[in-house]
């Protein structure tokens, strides 16, 4: 493998062919030693190069595989490279600048250091002192020689050089009086800035670019959208131990939506269903560990109240001070504020009178979900929960609506609870939906398929590795073929015209001697000159005949020689077109290796399942996410009812950013706003209003989205890459773009046959 390194591509010579790529990054690996001073490793370098021609894709190779293009990489053509990048002005000493053009196109600073300019290269010209131009003796009257000993000798100094009694003295100053040029004080150059650099340092552009304005889902609450995402995504990416289908983000926000007291929406029940199954197994076990300590909490906690003992239930009072025997009233009015200084909280509904009387564990046990049994099983979840701390909140809330305390006892509680959560929003539906979404990922279920995920991935590497492995031998084994081949290509040129001899030659020949024969017997010489003429006749004969002999004999033997080269040439033939399979057959299967590379990448990327990957920050610390990246399908599951749509999410969504980072990143201190006004002219939360525009997440908790590929496009420009953030987050997008806009499109062509 061999790249051909010209200005802007490369010549990739990959398996057997070279094509063009990009260098994106270089790495250098300094040289490594041992205690002894042996080298254990040499120094090189790796470049991250972009083949263009195969779709985008990466490559990582070193300096061995890289080279120039000598015909491009020619002094001609670096001289008129440089010569339509770079201009001058006029005037000597001029610094060269890169042409406008390319300096806004690439961001290259323009400004010209002060040092550099004209005016003062022309007023450190002035100021210079003029060298002393000296004139031979040879070249002077005697006058003016007599008068230049005089001179030098007055000095104490010879003509052709230094007295003695002054030779400590050869390099000392200037003589009294005499007034130095006063020259100004070169400024310092300011200091190289080596990017990437923190984002929110680089100078602010001011060129009146924003961020693309970022969508949002209508009539659903920004803190809502999270949860949304956060629980779709579970259950797609998990949905083999859920035993659901795979879904689409914008069928999951409609089933939420949902509202009818008659008709039952079939992917809200599957939703819930499939959740709550989860937490109770069809032997009554309950999986999840706090659901299960908090149901063992609530069964040992009457047993003991009742087996308490007077003194017990004396002790478990809280303690106040003794009241003395003669107190005063205003030492009881204090006795009365302590006592009545914690009240019980107020619990906003009444799910304990709902519940009263049914078996919950039981009927999710036996799966008796019809008729709002799992409503009831989903009020009694909730309300184990709310006993949690952290969850208290948002369980109180959903379980105030679904079980409110001005709510009418009624006779079939199921009835009551299942029209109560036909009426309820979807920022309650998803907030019950999420809170047990987040106890069913602590089941040993779970936990085995993540466990069972992992050791899958491990397989694919190894599997990956000796495909690896099979590709890299198949090459070299390609490359030798190749280098045979090409030894034996010049033998498959077409073949010289050869004269073709007669077959029938001999028979010419012993015509002729007939007519010869004829000739000369039916002469009309004398009788005394026959013995003469036969003998002569006899001598040409034989002459004639050797001379056949001889020429056939070469004949036979270039016939021999000609059959043998055919021969050979055959042969080589047959081995060339055999190398030709050979190579055929060799591409193929390094075509069939890389496929089956391929599908372990996506094999990798699937059961990556632990975690949803970020993409990356910006410079105002919001997160972008691309859930599609790892855990699922990129267009979801083949198998699914809604694989014909193409897409599972579509689209890309920002995230603002964290308390941690805001803080730490946006609403500084008002010192350090002050110095960063005094910078650039602007505090950071201004210039982050005068950069993104309208649509600014002020946390974590708002969202938006991109559905399309040109406002993709837009925000990859808006992104800068001298920031350390930016840098990686517009790498990402490089990387998974095809992908996503192809999903992008699939998203928007779906929406737009659905709107005909």
């Amino acid at each position: 493998m061999s790249l051909i390194l010209t200005p802007q591509t490369l010549f990739w010579l990959a398996q057997w062919t070279q094509r063009f790529g990009l260098i994106r990054e270089k790495a250098r690996f300094p040289q490594i030693k041992g205690p002894d001073g042996q080298i254990q490793r040499h120094a090189f370098s790796r470049y991250f190069v972009r083949i263009e021609e195969i779709n985008a894709e990466e490559a990582i190779l070193d300096s061995k595989h890289l080279r120039r293009d000598r015909k491009v990489f020619t002094k001609l053509n670096l001289r008129a490279f440089l010569k339509k990048s770079l201009a001058r002005e006029a005037w000597n000493g001029a610094p060269w600048l890169v042409n406008e053009n390319l300096a806004l196109r690439y961001r290259l600073p323009m400004e010209i250091p002060h040092h550099l300019m004209k005016e003062a290269q022309s007023l450190l010209k002035t100021h210079l002192p003029k060298p002393r131009q000296r004139r031979s003796i040879k070249n002077m009257t005697p006058e003016e020689q007599h008068q230049f000993r005089l001179e030098q000798q007055a000095r104490g100094r010879q003509p052709n050089g230094h007295g003695p009694h002054l030779h400590g003295l050869q390099h000392a100053g200037p003589p009294p009086g005499y007034m130095l040029p006063s020259m100004p004080v070169r400024p310092p150059p300011p200091p190289v800035i080596k990017y990437p650099i923190e984002d929110t340092d680089i100078s602010p552009k001011n060129n009146g670019v924003v961020r693309p304005p970022l969508k949002a889902l209508p009539d659903i609450d920004m803190s809502t959208v999270g949860a949304l995402l956060e629980v779709w995504n579970t259950l797609n990416v998990q949905a083999e131990v859920y035993v659901l289908d795979s879904f689409t983000f914008d069928d999951c926000v409609a089933a939420m939506r949902f509202q009818h007291a008659d008709i039952k929406c079939e992917l809200l029940e599957e939703m819930f269903c499939a959740v709550l199954k989860q937490l109770v197994t069809a032997q009554g076990t309950i999986e999840a560990e706090l659901l299960r300590s908090l149901v063992l909490n609530e069964d040992e906690t009457p047993d003991e109240s009742t087996e308490a003992t007077p003194n017990e239930s004396k002790a478990s009072t809280p303690a106040v001070d003794d009241v003395p025997a003669r107190s005063t009233r205003s030492r009881l009015s204090q006795v009365e504020n302590a006592q009545q200084a914690t009240p019980e909280p107020l619990i906003p509904h009444k799910a304990k009178e709902v519940l009263q009387g049914f078996d919950w564990k039981s009927a999710l046990a036996h799966r008796e979900v019809e008729d709002g049994g799992w409503q009831m099983i989903l009020l009694a979840v909730l309300y184990q929960l709310s006993r949690v701390p952290s969850q208290s909140e948002s369980c109180d809330r959903v379980l105030a609506f679904l079980a409110p305390l001005d709510e009418p006892t009624s006779e079939d509680p199921k009835e009551l609870v299942r029209t109560r959560f036909v009426q309820m929003d979807v920022g309650l539906r998803t907030a019950a939906l999420q809170a047990i979404t987040l106890l069913s990922v602590t089941t040993k279920t779970l936990k085995k398929f993540l466990e069972q995920c992992s050791e899958d991935q491990t397989d694919v590497r190894k599997k990956k590795l000796e495909l690896q492995r099979e590709r890299k031998t198949a090459i070299e084994e390609l490359t030798n073929k190749e280098r045979e081949r090409s030894a034996l290509a010049p033998v498959t040129l077409p073949p010289s015209p050869t004269v073709e001899i007669p077959a029938d030659t001999d028979t010419v020949m012993d015509t002729t001697e007939g007519s010869i024969a004829t000739n000369g017997a039916g002469s009309s010489e004398p009788e005394e000159d026959a013995p003469t003429a036969n003998r002569s006749l006899r001598r040409s004969n034989n002459d004639r005949k050797r001379k056949r002999d001889e020429e056939t004999a070469r004949r036979n033997a270039e016939e021999q020689k000609r059959k043998q080269a055919a021969a050979l040439e055959e042969k080589k033939k047959k081995q060339y077109a055999a190398l030709v399979r050979d190579c055929e057959l060799l591409k193929e299967r390094i075509m069939d290796l890389e496929t089956r590379i391929a599908d372990c990448d996506d094999d990798l990327r699937e059961a990556d399942v632990q975690r949803t990957k970020l993409l990356g920050k910006d410079r105002f610390c919001n997160r972008y996410y691309w859930f599609e990246r790892n855990g699922q399908p990129f267009g979801g599951l083949p198998s699914s009812s809604t694989s014909t749509r193409g897409y599972a999410n579509g689209r890309i969504w920002v995230q603002g950013p964290d308390d941690l980072e805001r803080e730490g990143f946006i609403d500084l201190p008002k010192d350090l706003q002050a110095v960063y006004r005094a910078h650039w002219g602007m505090t950071v939360p201004e210039r982050r209003e005068q950069e993104e525009g309208l649509t600014s997440l002020a946390n974590a908790h708002e969202w938006g989205f991109y559905e399309t590929p040109d406002e993709l496009d837009s925000l990859i420009g808006w992104l800068d890459d001298r920031g350390e953030r930016e840098k990686k987050l517009r790498r990402e997008f490089f990387e998974w773009r095809e992908k996503i806009t192809t999903y992008m499109r699939a998203y928007k062509s779906y929406n737009d046959n659905e709107a005909a």
